[in-house]
């Protein structure tokens, strides 16, 4: 004789099985979301470090944005763009992605590289929650003026 199992000997088992797995996977994404902190550009810009901005920047808190020198070759006047910042708990800059949606058809454009470049040489002063520091997520709209 076949050895029978019982439809509810297995579904307790399988039941389990898909708990176990969905709670693990629950762990491991809530564990990388609470490895930073997203903060405004506002609150960000706040807290940079004294000469923390290259001189190419600057910071206009009255539209929270970041203005570079206009130039022919890199950034013309008025282009725009939209940049994702990731900065360490030691305040450094380690990702700046260009998250703009269009782009220009125009040959005079922002160079989105060059950008990122200058992004990433902001210093800022660490954010600290208690008495820990942590990194932070932010984004920057960045104008040539």
């Amino acid at each position: 004789m076949l050895f029978q199992r019982n439809i509810r000997d297995v579904t307790p088992h399988r039941q389990r099985l898909i708990l176990g797995v969905t709670c693990l996977f629950v762990f491991l994404r809530s564990s990388n979301a609470l490895a930073h902190t997203d903060v405004t550009s506002q609150e960000q810009f706040n807290r940079v470090m004294p000469g923390g901005l290259p001189d190419q920047l600057h910071y206009n808190p009255d539209r929270a944005s970041l203005e570079v020198r206009a130039d022919d070759q890199n950034c013309p006047v008025s282009a725009r763009g939209f940049f994702e910042l990731s900065v360490n708990p030691q305040g450094e800059v380690t990702r700046a992605k260009d998250v703009s949606r269009s782009r220009s058809v125009h040959p005079k454009s922002m160079a989105p590289q060059w950008v990122r470049n200058i992004l990433m040489q902001i210093r800022f002063k660490p954010l600290r929650l208690g008495s820990k520091t942590t990194s932070v997520h932010t984004f920057a709209t960045v104008v040539c003026q």
